[in-house]
């Protein structure tokens, strides 16, 4: 999952560092710096002494898969039942689709679906998207950034049809609501987000020269196991880990994890946080949620999971002060959003309204749906 470097929002405050390659003879300390201090930068009332810690945690429901709607194929302006994309064709707006059957309607991109059923004819949101992306952008670039935490936030929406406010039947599929959650989530809702750790904005394949540099070692590992052990282990809530090193962005919804203990040695190891009187080395298996292409129905989980091995560095009250990654694979930065509200409010990209209100009734309706709604034929017009 990808961030659009033009994309305001959430990731664009995350433009600061990444990982490591290699340790250098001048290692720095391994204690975390203001950039990476878990108690101060995720508000966490956390335990930090690691026997209290839980050893695996795994959240009540597991965050549901989608795509992350890439720029280059014109983000939820994508006809993906056609695989058509957003930047190669003229929209059907909602007075056209009073003429144009279901099976037809089931076609259009999501963002179509959304002013259609909003009855707009100036169609902000297809408009805005053909605006936001380019066909010429990273084949990274995307909304992970509102998928992650919008599958951590809300239960999975069914394939439903409802009508417009013209009451035309607008067919939604699920991926086109969890679509609209995931853009709402990433730039329009405008809730709390808290980071832990800095963006490497560095390809450290070209430049591993770089990969010693403070904004490239990434998240601390004793602060990484504080987090995921309170929030997921004894919180039973989920964040989002980006879960690659360098400038590439993928920001994962982290669901999971189980810990085990490698070995003990008491002392410390040259650069280990000040005040540390043990190590403990443990492998930890993180499990997340991964993407999947668009789907008519809904798709569930799409679970992956990373192993990471590192030191913990604990005081002699047996509380983790700071960390060192032992593998080359680490997360980058860490991070979590409060549940965005379903409200209308200004658009990020231009004065053009949108109104999310909407998303609100489609999406609550799904829920109350007991059943999901069949997929239309896909056979082409006359």
């Amino acid at each position: 999952m990808r961030l659009n470097p033009s994309v305001l929002g959430s990731c664009l405050l995350l433009t600061l560092s990444c990982g490591m390659r290699t340790e250098s003879g001048a290692r720095l300390k391994e204690h975390w710096n203001a950039a990476n201090d878990p108690i101060q930068l995720l508000a966490g009332n956390y335990v930090v002494t690691l026997s209290s810690l839980p050893t695996e945690g795994e959240l009540t429901w597991k965050p549901w898969a989608d795509s992350y709607w890439p720029s280059k194929q014109g983000g939820l302006a994508y006809r993906w039942r056609e695989a058509e994309e957003g930047h190669s064709y003229q929209p059907i707006k909602p007075l056209e689709a009073e003429s144009i059957g279901v099976s037809q309607l089931a076609r259009l991109s999501p963002a179509e679906k959304f002013d259609i059923f909003v009855g707009d004819s100036s169609m902000p949101l297809h408009t805005n998207e053909a605006e936001r992306t380019s066909p010429n952008d990273g084949a990274w670039f995307g909304i992970c950034h509102g998928w992650a935490p919008a599958s951590l936030a809300w239960m999975e929406p069914k394939a439903i049809v409802v009508k417009s406010e013209a009451g035309v039947d607008v067919p939604f599929a699920a991926s086109d609501i969890k679509a609209l959650l995931s853009l709402h989530a990433a730039d329009y809702s405008h809730a709390e987000e808290r980071i832990l750790a800095s963006r490497c904005n560095i390809n450290l394949a070209t430049h591993p020269e770089a990969a010693d540099r403070s904004e490239c070692r990434d998240t601390n590992a004793g602060a990484f196991h504080i987090v995921l052990a309170n929030k997921v282990g004894i919180q039973k809530q989920g964040f989002v880990s980006d879960v690659t090193r360098d400038f590439e962005v993928w920001n994962q919804p982290v669901s999971g994890y189980k810990t085990r203990v490698i070995n003990e040695i008491a002392g410390h190891s040259a650069g280990a946080a000040p005040g540390t009187t043990k190590e403990v080395t443990v492998e930890t298996e993180m499990f997340y949620g991964a993407e999947l292409s668009p789907m008519w129905a809904a798709a569930g989980p799409n679970m992956k999971s990373k192993v990471y091995s590192y030191r913990l560095e604990l005081n002699q009250r047996g509380q983790i002060i700071g960390g060192t990654w032992l593998t080359e694979d680490r997360p980058d930065f860490l991070w979590d959003m409060a549940k965005p509200e379903l409200v209308d409010s200004a658009a990020s990209y231009s004065k053009r309204v949108i109104k999310w209100s909407y998303l609100k009734k489609i999406y609550e309706a799904s829920l109350a749906s007991p059943e999901e709604a069949a997929e239309p034929s896909n056979e082409p017009s006359n």
